[in-house]
């Protein structure tokens, strides 16, 4: 039996809108949730939907680039089991695509290519199952004692924690960009950096335009926005 056949079988696609079900009740209860704590502590209705708004908007640009390589998923695992890893919520399709190339390799084959088989496939599945296992079991066991932690770091000086928060979400997005940056050395990889650059600076001018023309929702596109163009100069460059 041809592997394709496999990934497209009737259970795969329900096992996935199984999980993407799941994940749609998630994100609905915590949204009811926030907006009920939001109403109870008396923010105006108004500012609620700048928040909505602004939340939307801000996620315009994570979904494009998923989707983006999603496609690529699409086509080298087929859609079936894209959109059961997917429907998941793994949460990174890349992670997906480093993970099935690396399970193929193992395998002795290449992944995407002519002679990638069942066994290929079959690896490809348990790798990028497994690996999946880790981050799930820290996430369940540790999450409700981070806001302890948290708190404890901080030495209950909330100005502290603003500045904590900010330097380690700085040092988290520094990181990966310093790591696509560093790439710019080797011709293959070389858009990767010139993207992560361009997109950068897209972001600066969108908000110093922003404040030139007096229009403060322009920062709420500033995400999703800097991430297309960082994407398009990428693709141009690459060819």
């Amino acid at each position: 039996m041809d592997w394709k056949q496999v990934a497209n079988e009737p259970w795969i696609w329900i096992c996935g809108g199984i999980l993407a079900a799941i994940s749609l009740f998630q994100c609905t209860y915590f949204m009811l949730r926030a907006l009920g704590v939001l109403k109870r502590f008396g923010v105006h209705k108004d500012d609620i939907k700048g928040i909505v708004r602004g939340a939307i908007i801000t996620s315009f640009g994570p979904v494009m680039a998923e989707l983006f390589v999603m496609i690529a998923l699409v086509v080298a695992l087929s859609p079936g089991l894209a959109w059961q890893r997917e429907g998941a919520a793994v949460g990174s399709v890349f992670t997906e695509l480093v993970q099935a190339q690396n399970a193929a390799m193992g395998a002795g084959q290449e992944f995407g290519s002519p002679n990638f088989d069942m066994t290929g496939f079959a690896n490809v599945v348990f790798v990028m199952n497994v690996s999946c296992i880790g981050w799930l079991i820290v996430a369940g066991l540790f999450t409700p004692y981070l806001a302890t932690a948290r708190q404890k770091i901080a030495g209950g000086d909330t100005r502290w924690l603003s500045v904590l928060t900010v330097c380690a979400t700085l040092g988290l997005f520094g990181y990966w960009a310093a790591t696509y940056i560093a790439k710019m050395g080797v011709p293959k990889t070389a858009p990767q950096g010139w993207a992560t650059i361009s997109a950068a600076v897209f972001a600066m001018l969108l908000f110093k335009a922003s404040d030139w023309l007096k229009a403060p929702r322009l920062k709420e596109w500033a995400l999703g926005l800097a991430m297309f163009g960082g994407m398009l100069v990428g693709k141009l460059i690459a060819g």
